[in-house]
C-alpha cells in the first residue's frame, strides 16, 4: 500500500465530492435533486477560500483532503463576508422559506457568529479535513493535519481556528492540541430536539 501527499488536482474533484456526500450523509437529509448542488456549494465554498489544499492518496487514488489558509483578509472583507451571508439568508427566507438550503446558510452565519463571540484574532484557518471512511485507521487524517500545521508555521502563522459540530469527530482536534472556544445549538427543524446539532469553534496557538 503506497500512501502519498500532494497538492489537489482538478481531476480529484469528483472523488472528493463523493467523499463529502458520503461523510455527511447528504442523501439522508437533502432532497434527491439537491444532493449534488448542495454538496458542491459546500465543497467549492471551502476550497475557494483555501490557499493550501492537499490530498492524501492510497495507491494513487484520493483518500482524503485537507484545505486551509493563511488569513490575509482585512477587517472590512470579513465584515462584507458576514453581510453577504446575511443577505443570502434574507433572500432565501423570502424565496425558499424553510428550505434545506436556507438552513445551511443559517449554519454559515452561525459559524461567523461563533468567531465573533470568541473575540479572538486568528492568523490561519483549517477549512476542511476529510478522510474516506474505508481508509480510516491508517493515520491519514494525522498526516494531513500535520502537513497543514507545518505549512502554517513555515508561513509564520501563530494561531488558527476551525469550525466543526457534534456529528463530526471533534475529539480528533482535541487530541491534536486544539481547544474548544465557543459552542452553540442549532435546530434544523425549529423546536425539534431530534434535529438539533451543536456547532463548535476550536482554536490552537503554536508555542
Amino acid at each position: 500500500m503506497e500512501i502519498d501527499l500532494r497538492l489537489m488536482r482538478a481531476s480529484d474533484y469528483d472523488e472528493i465530492l463523493k467523499m463529502v456526500i458520503t461523510t455527511w450523509d447528504y442523501r439522508s437529509w437533502v432532497p434527491k435533486d439537491l444532493v449534488e448542488p448542495m454538496a458542491e456549494y459546500f465543497l467549492s465554498d471551502l476550497l475557494q477560500k483555501s490557499d493550501h489544499i492537499v490530498v492524501v492518496t492510497v495507491d494513487g487514488k484520493p483518500a482524503g483532503i485537507c484545505a486551509g489558509d493563511v488569513l490575509d483578509y482585512t477587517k472590512i472583507q470579513r465584515f462584507c463576508l458576514r453581510k453577504k451571508t446575511a443577505a443570502l439568508g434574507a433572500i432565501l427566507k423570502q424565496t425558499e422559506p424553510d428550505s434545506i438550503f436556507e438552513k445551511y446558510i443559517q449554519t454559515m452565519a452561525l459559524d461567523q457568529e461563533l468567531l465573533l463571540q470568541s473575540k479572538r484574532e486568528f492568523e490561519g484557518s483549517l477549512n476542511l479535513l476529510l478522510v474516506n471512511g474505508k481508509y480510516r485507521g491508517l493515520g491519514l487524517g494525522k498526516k494531513l493535519y500535520n502537513n497543514f500545521c507545518e505549512y502554517l508555521q513555515k508561513n509564520g502563522v501563530r494561531s488558527f481556528y476551525l469550525y466543526t459540530d457534534d456529528s463530526s469527530d471533534y475529539g480528533f482536534y482535541e487530541h491534536n492540541g486544539l481547544e474548544k472556544l465557543v459552542e452553540k445549538r442549532f435546530y434544523w427543524d425549529e423546536g425539534n430536539e431530534e434535529t438539533a446539532e451543536t456547532y463548535y469553534l476550536y482554536g490552537r496557538d503554536f508555542n
